[in-house]
């Protein structure tokens, strides 16, 4: 699994439209596949490609919240995610020190519950 830094942006007016979002969600736009993902603007995220998966994860250390959002590579379709908030539930998936994790270390505990 290796960490990429493909471009996130937020939509535009016109990719809002069909989606009936009232506030511009993110996108990653790479090698021309539009990928809308479920991060919140405040949010760190950090994406990570094995084989033809990638793996988006969102984590919002401030309103204690991780989520993580699996696609295929090529044509942005979404296989699974995986979203998780407060502390108490945060500890339950990556343990009392979540906070210091690494995210490469919190991706490899979220594909533990993952189909």
């Amino acid at each position: 699994m290796t960490k990429i830094t493909p471009p996130i942006r937020l939509m535009t007016l016109e990719e809002m439209r069909p989606t009936q979002l009232i506030n511009a969600g993110s996108v990653i736009d790479m090698l021309g596949v539009f990928i809308p993902i479920a991060a919140g603007r405040t949010d760190q995220v950090h994406v990570f490609k094995e084989d033809t998966q990638l793996y988006v994860l969102s984590i919002n250390y401030r309103f204690e919240y991780a989520g993580i959002e699996v696609f295929d590579a090529a044509t942005g379709q979404e296989y699974e995610s995986i979203f998780v908030e407060n502390d108490w539930q945060l500890k339950e998936y990556f343990g009392s020190r979540w906070r210091d994790a690494a995210p490469i270390t919190i991706v490899k505990k979220f594909r533990a519950f993952l189909i």
